[in-house]
């Protein structure tokens, strides 16, 4: 791709979570190779705060999910693009391909990639149908599993040929191993993720009351914020484990979170390419987490960690026993885990896929 073409990332959440993390690294490094880079972000973000620290080109805008609908936020949307000169855009929101997607194909925009990382089919309607045959030029899915749910039903209007799979990618000079705790006691137990029904940690719950009962040395740390933060301390209080759970509310840097911790267990329902699991990886922590989803293609079963039936509390509190019982096979499967992430899961080389679709 011509480097002196101008790429547009485009993202309007008001929240943090891995679609905003990979907006500002892949925008920063992206600048840094002299591509010519543009971030359209909500002004009342942390991803749109962030980027004003740096020497990115950050343009506030705000979308709704009927704004594609509304003339004047197109028109506002086709002058930026315009003016702009913007050669491709990349989408991570379904409100965000409506509005700018629209506002991007009437501007004359090259490229038009939507880039998607939920495990979730889209629905079959009339206005996706649009979108997918008359915008989009490419889909970028964050794994194999997110590929195959956007091809359930959607044959007709998304072709296979046109969804690459790219994953996340982990920046390893940003996580390193050389501070990983020794002491081993008390075993620490980790988790990242915002605090929504999803993302499970009403499980971690259960897990530590089953770990009390058979009087393991051990506390949980969770890490996020969400509208589950209080039920989720509630029924930490109805099941007696409220002083071995820890809520941490917000980090600046989760790297010395995972250097810290001795297990990653994510009881995720439903995932992409998780940021956080990969991070853990990278840090050479061991994961349990349930079967489902995408976890197989980045938890190696037996081999990184542990995957275990969804919902089968006994499977994934045998499987966090046995890696709190033996520290040899959490530092086995941890090096096994971030020898994972430099080979398939590595920043540069995802990067790179990325500029080869451009």
């Amino acid at each position: 791709m011509n480097k002196t073409a101008t790429i547009c990332l485009f993202n309007s959440s008001i929240t943090w979570g891995g679609g905003e993390k990979w907006i500002q690294e892949t925008g920063i490094t992206l600048s840094d190779q002299k591509y010519k880079i543009i971030v359209c972000a909500n002004p009342f973000s942390e991803l749109f705060n962030n980027l004003k620290k740096t020497f990115l080109k950050v343009v506030p805008v705000r979308i709704a999910n009927l704004s594609y609908l509304n003339p004047l936020k197109i028109f506002i949307l086709y002058r930026i693009f315009k003016n702009s000169e913007i050669d491709t855009i990349v989408l991570g929101l379904s409100q965000d391909l409506k509005a700018a997607g629209l506002a991007a194909k009437l501007a004359g925009v090259r490229q038009i990639i939507y880039r998607r990382g939920l495990a979730n089919p889209i629905k079959n309607n009339l206005v996706n149908r649009f979108y997918f045959k008359r915008i989009v030029t490419k889909v970028i899915a964050n794994s194999e599993e997110v590929k195959r749910s956007l091809l359930v039903k959607n044959n007709f209007h998304i072709n296979a040929s046109d969804i690459h799979v790219i994953y996340n990618g982990i920046n390893l000079s940003d996580i390193s191993t050389f501070d990983k705790r020794i002491n081993g006691s008390p075993v620490i137990i980790g988790n990242v993720g915002r605090l929504i029904e999803s993302k499970g940690q009403k499980f971690l719950i259960e897990l530590a009351a089953y770990l009390k009962e058979y009087k393991f040395d051990f506390q949980i740390k969770i890490v996020g914020i969400g509208k589950m933060r209080h039920q989720l301390e509630e029924y930490a209080k109805k099941l007696k484990v409220e002083n071995s759970i820890i809520f941490v509310e917000f980090l600046n840097d989760t790297a010395d979170f995972y250097r810290e911790i001795d297990i990653f267990v994510f009881p995720s329902s439903s995932e992409g390419c998780s940021n956080a699991l990969l991070e853990a990886m990278a840090a050479a922590c061991p994961v349990v987490a349930f079967n489902i989803s995408s976890m197989p293609e980045m938890v190696c079963d037996g081999e990184t960690g542990f995957l275990v039936p969804f919902k089968d509390m006994n499977s994934m509190a045998e499987k966090v026993t046995l890696l709190i019982n033996s520290k040899e096979l959490r530092n086995r499967m941890g090096e096994q885990a971030r020898y994972r992430i430099t080979s398939k899961f590595n920043f540069n080389k995802n990067l790179r896929l990325l500029e080869e679709l451009f």
